[in-house]
């Protein structure tokens, strides 16, 4: 009854927060991640991009203003609403109401093309039940050779200044991720982890990104 009421919780925070957001839908910056995710496939025949838990779909637009073909995956219906109130103008972004911690994805329209899956602030909203569900579901959904961008809050961050409100975290270290990846034919390709990468205002969050490859 605890972890369901934990979750019921953990909806309701991140549909208010979207919600709070339907009035004041603007463009703002994509993140310092998906510019580095956008650099590393500039060279690759990947044109594909599968934002996980897109949020208010920053990053989402990005990837499509960058010419990816990008679908816009989240699971909670005002974050939904807020990214498809402005994606009607852009003809390569796609919103998906899909939850990736409970059932594997299969787009067809790019069912055998090269894809790149990417995450951002995600794996640290996920207790460790929900860890090990998304990777098997990320196993099942991704074909040989495709890529997934991660990039959270790790076991270091746990202390450090926050400037959002407090809501649910789980900090998990990097290497339990890797493994965890792993079980899961996922095979980390590049690690770096530190201060910088997220910096907003006065949180510098302690983050950790991750690429990793799928291989059966």
């Amino acid at each position: 009854m605890q972890r369901a009421n934990r979750q019921t919780v953990k909806v309701q925070y991140w549909e208010q927060v979207y919600r709070n957001q339907m009035d004041k839908v603007k463009k703002v910056p994509p993140s310092q991640f998906a510019a580095f995710c956008a650099s590393e496939l500039s060279s690759s025949n990947i044109k594909h991009i599968i934002d996980i838990a897109a949020g208010n779909g920053r990053d989402s637009i990005f990837f499509a203003e960058q010419n990816f073909t990008t679908f816009a995956i989240e699971k909670c219906r005002s974050a939904v609403e807020l990214i498809r109130s402005y994606s009607e103008k852009i003809t390569n972004l796609k919103v998906i109401e899909h939850d990736m911690t409970l059932q594997s994805l299969k787009i067809e329209p790019i069912q055998n093309l090269p894809v790149a899956y990417y995450s951002r602030f995600f794996i640290h909203t996920l207790s460790s039940e929900e860890l090990n569900k998304f990777m098997n579901c990320m196993n099942y959904t991704m074909n040989h050779k495709d890529l997934l961008f991660l990039e959270y809050r790790n076991i270091f961050d746990r202390n450090r200044t926050k400037e959002t409100p407090e809501h649910f975290r789980a900090f998990h270290s990097s290497q339990l991720i890797i493994d965890t990846a792993k079980e899961n034919n996922l095979t980390c390709i590049y690690q770096v982890e530190g201060t910088g990468f997220a910096k907003w205002k006065k949180d510098d969050a302690y983050v950790t990104r991750q690429i990793f490859e799928k291989l059966n």
